[in-house]
């Protein structure tokens, strides 16, 4: 008898600590979302909450403190309308109830340059600043930084504050973009050109699209097109200046040197020009850009192009 009333106690005081431990797992229930305690919207733009009931399942409904600020259907989906902070709350039968806090931010409208856009530099190791900021600016956005890239490193670097150094002669393009946190990728581009030591065009390839640029400076460069039977045709700019503005700006241009015609149909694209070596029918479409002292070809070159440089 005594055996059985210690077994009963034994049993009692274990019932009595699972009690509140089932008591305890019973409100575990809790609403989970996928963006956390914090999220950010852009105005006009919409995020899901992905919200699901965690250890009950139940319909969750959706409030927002500030209707003027952000939305919410009832599906979970923010909507923002207008920079600001709302408190999205969340509530299920039984369940926890959960808030978050939404900031609404506008997204990247562009950059402002309060520097130059075309630096130039007459000395190696010389240095600029690129001052330039996030469009809308202020506390409105989510973020305001900004990246800078060189095109040619080897001519010009760009550290992560806009601060330039001149390496060598030729040609850089600086790209300044905003970050994928600001909600838009926007783009400026600042050119550079260092002078001390110029001395033979730059190029840039990309897919099939080659740029090369001159320095304005130069008495002449003969632009030279291999045909495809291996003989070599050339045409000469003469006062880089002059001829770049004639080539860009010249509505219904046309001329010919050395086996070389060179058009300008004013019916086609700005500053569209064609390169044609008259044997043979082969041509180059070429965009002439008169600001930077460039020629873009669109059409692989595979080195049937190239240049001697009289200074």
């Amino acid at each position: 008898m005594k055996k059985k009333i210690m077994t009963m106690l034994m049993l009692l005081a274990v019932s009595c600590m699972i009690m509140p431990t089932n008591a305890k797992a019973a409100k575990k229930a809790y609403i989970k979302t996928s963006t956390g305690s914090k999220a950010t919207v852009f105005v006009g733009k919409t995020l899901k909450l992905n919200a699901k009931t965690v250890g009950k399942k139940k319909k969750i409904t959706y409030k927002t403190s500030k209707k003027s600020v952000a939305t919410v259907n009832k599906k979970g989906v923010i909507k923002g309308k207008k920079y600001g902070t709302a408190k999205i709350t969340m509530k299920a039968s039984g369940v926890k109830t959960k808030k978050i806090t939404v900031y609404v931010r506008k997204a990247a409208t562009g950059i402002k340059l309060s520097s130059a856009q075309t630096i130039n530099f007459y000395k190696t190791g010389n240095t600029a600043q690129i001052k330039a900021t996030a469009l809308p600016g202020g506390k409105q956005m989510a973020s305001k930084t900004l990246t800078y890239k060189s095109s040619n490193p080897q001519v010009a670097v760009v550290n992560s504050k806009g601060k330039v150094t001149a390496k060598k002669g030729g040609y850089s393009r600086i790209q300044i973009s905003t970050t994928a946190r600001s909600g838009k990728i926007c783009t400026k581009d600042v050119d550079v050109f260092v002078y001390d030591g110029f001395d033979d065009v730059c190029s840039e390839t990309s897919g099939s699209k080659t740029t090369f640029t001159f320095n304005p400076n130069w008495r002449s460069v003969t632009i030279y097109f291999t045909s495809q039977t291996g003989k070599q045709y050339s045409y000469k700019v003469d006062s880089i200046k002059t001829e770049f503005n004639m080539l860009a700006n010249v509505k219904g241009f046309a001329d010919e040197r050395n086996g070389v015609a060179v058009s300008k149909d004013s019916a086609r694209k700005a500053n569209i020009i064609n390169f044609k070596i008259i044997e043979t029918g082969e041509d180059y479409d070429v965009l002439a850009d008169a600001q930077r002292y460039q020629l873009t070809f669109y059409k692989a070159l595979n080195n049937k192009v190239t240049f001697n440089v009289e200074k």
